[in-house]
């Protein structure tokens, strides 16, 4: 247990290392006002591409930053603990194509800014590949994300509230979700090895009882009495005696 939480620790760095870049672009962004936010992504607009990289590091207020600081970290330290060979490729590819969707498919009017594109993609990820995936700690992983952000899925659709839509840019989570499923599949094969089934029978005999059987043939051999050969000779019909 103890050598499992250092690895989680070891693999919350670099997750850490993105939080800070989010909130220290944040609160510079509030104390001088810069008008980072413009930077999105701008839907059916060759300037607003920029925004599919700049997106994540930009955030509405507080609580919309605050909301995407702890799923990030916990879904992208599973990522980067279970997926070490992949882990880069999963995570940017989620981060391109939630961007890119919206880009493609969103309000041309409109400017979409948060991590929580990739957020969903991270978590729609994790529960999907410890579904498919014959992975106790994996299956563990989707089981405790489905319980503490299991209430995301409302996010995947347009809301409205009893006056006004919400501001919610529910395309990007869509496409973050999409994401992460297809990815999940893709990498299938990749991260830990999936459990022995427990009803599936072995090709093989266990060693140990190649050996004993083998020494079994072995004493059987040496027990064995020495064959003896038996010549009978039948006298022909005119050589009988009557």
């Amino acid at each position: 247990m103890l050598r499992l939480l250092t690895r989680l620790i070891d693999n919350l760095l670099w997750p850490s290392v993105f939080i800070v870049f989010y909130w220290l672009v944040f609160f510079a962004n509030e104390a001088y006002d810069i008008g980072l936010k413009a930077f999105g992504v701008q839907p059916k607009s060759i300037s607003g591409l920029i925004g599919i990289i700049a997106m994540p590091f930009l955030h509405g207020d507080f609580a919309h930053l605050f909301s995407n600081t702890i799923p990030f970290l916990v879904s992208a330290t599973f990522i980067f603990y279970f997926y070490p060979r992949v882990k880069w490729r999963i995570f940017m590819l989620i981060w391109v194509f939630s961007g890119l969707g919206i880009w493609l498919l969103g309000d041309p009017n409109s400017v979409h800014i948060g991590a929580s594109g990739i957020v969903y993609g991270m978590v729609a990820f994790l529960m999907t590949t410890g579904f498919i995936r014959k992975n106790k700690e994996l299956t563990a992983v989707a089981f405790i994300l489905v319980f503490l952000y299991g209430s995301m899925i409302w996010g995947l659709f347009p809301q409205f509230s009893w006056f006004e839509k919400l501001n919610i840019s529910w395309e990007g989570h869509l496409f973050g979700a999409l994401t992460g499923i297809a990815l999940a599949f893709v990498y299938r094969k990749h991260g830990p090895e999936d459990d022995p089934d427990p009803f599936e029978e072995e090709d093989e005999m266990p060693q140990w009882w190649i050996d004993m059987e083998r020494e079994k043939e072995l004493a059987n051999l040496h027990n064995e009495k020495p064959t003896v050969y038996r010549i009978v000779f039948k006298p022909k019909k005119d050589e009988e005696i009557d």
